[in-house]
């Protein structure tokens, strides 16, 4: 079922043994709960699932980041389709002058996403 974090299931064997059945969407485990624990381990499994979830997302993320110090490194990760982490200078007419040269076959690059902490400037760029 996709958008469902857990899945509940209750049959007749369920009944008979007073649990129910909850399988994740994130790894697929399937785990035979009491009843009279259920609100408490469905709880702490909607935790687990949220954090693997999160987890493998910020991985992906992350796998996708190419930390750059020169412009032949800025066009090859630019080409792969990268998150590129540059150092900054944060000034307007060097942002317009990126943007004519990558323009074209990759498509003009842009700055987003600028974070806090950035790289330090190397000398000379």
């Amino acid at each position: 079922m996709k958008g469902v974090p857990l899945r509940i299931e209750i049959g007749p064997r369920d009944l008979a043994n007073n649990q129910v059945r909850a399988v994740r969407r994130d790894n697929g485990e399937k785990t035979d709960i009491s009843r009279v624990f259920l609100v408490e381990q469905v709880k702490g499994m909607l935790e687990k699932i949220q954090q693997n979830l999160f987890d493998v997302a910020k991985q992906k993320r992350d796998a996708c980041i190419e930390v750059v110090k020169t412009w032949d490194e800025f066009i090859k990760a630019l080409g792969q389709k990268k998150l590129i982490l540059a150092p900054w200078c944060d000034e307007e007419e060097v942002e317009k002058d990126v943007k004519a040269r990558t323009k074209g076959e990759m498509g003009a690059a842009k700055s987003l996403c600028t974070p806090f902490e950035q790289p330090e400037l190397p000398e000379g760029t």
